[in-house]
């Protein structure tokens, strides 16, 4: 916007070449007034362009500063396998096989912050975008089976830890982890392929999923 100043300058400016107009003042020295007009409005332009300009800039200063100043959601949880059904004495128990691919789901919660993981389902599900970190453990006791696990995004599979177990090795661990971008309401969860074997303890948490939200994007 115009000041207040500058306003009344433009307008005395205004009053000059019309006097200089109706008192026939010499032509060279109104052409220059008249220059000089056009000179300050330009000058004065520019001016408000610049203004208008910063204004903006620090708009977009002061939306940044509330974004960093805002705290970021806290996502973390691990969950533990347990079976159905036990050895009494053991606790242990074992995981399928099945005829069909079914979605592991780790009933006992050690941690949901935020609570984005669903025990009930077994699902995590993103709250915000953003990259989080994925990790797993599954436990095996069994002799002659394919054993282990898939790690699923979506419909997609990510990770897979397999090993067929001979007649001569009846225990087995295996891990993996990632990192994954998600969007919002992406979902990350365990799955045990059609006729493979894994195990859980009633009393131990033995296989286990974890992840967090590394940082927001």
């Amino acid at each position: 916007m115009k000041t207040a100043g500058a306003m009344l300058l433009l307008l005395w400016l205004g009053l000059l070449v019309g006097a200089a107009e109706s008192e026939d003042i010499d032509l060279v020295e109104l052409k220059y007034i008249r220059s000089q007009v056009q000179d300050f409005e330009s000058r004065l332009q520019a001016s408000e362009t610049k203004a208008r300009r910063f204004e903006k800039e620090i708009n977009e200063l002061k939306t940044k500063l509330l974004t960093l100043g805002q705290k970021s959601p806290e996502v973390a949880f691990t969950a533990a396998l347990q079976p159905s059904s036990w050895d009494q004495h053991s606790g242990f128990g074992s995981i399928g096989p099945y005829d069909r691919e079914i979605t592991l789901i780790h009933q006992n919660v050690l941690t949901n912050v935020g609570g984005a993981y669903n025990s009930n389902t077994g699902v995590f599900t993103a709250p915000v975008r953003g990259v989080y970190f994925f990790t797993f453990t599954t436990y095996s006791w069994v002799r002659e089976a394919d054993i282990g696990v898939k790690l699923m995004k979506n419909f997609d599979e990510v990770l897979l830890v397999w090993e067929w177990q001979d007649k001569d090795d009846n225990e087995d661990y295996a891990s993996n982890s990632v990192l994954l971008e998600l969007k919002a309401e992406d979902r990350v969860y365990m799955r045990l392929p059609k006729g493979f074997r894994v195990a859980g303890a009633k009393y131990d948490n033995i296989h286990t999923f974890s992840g967090f939200l590394l940082f927001p994007k």
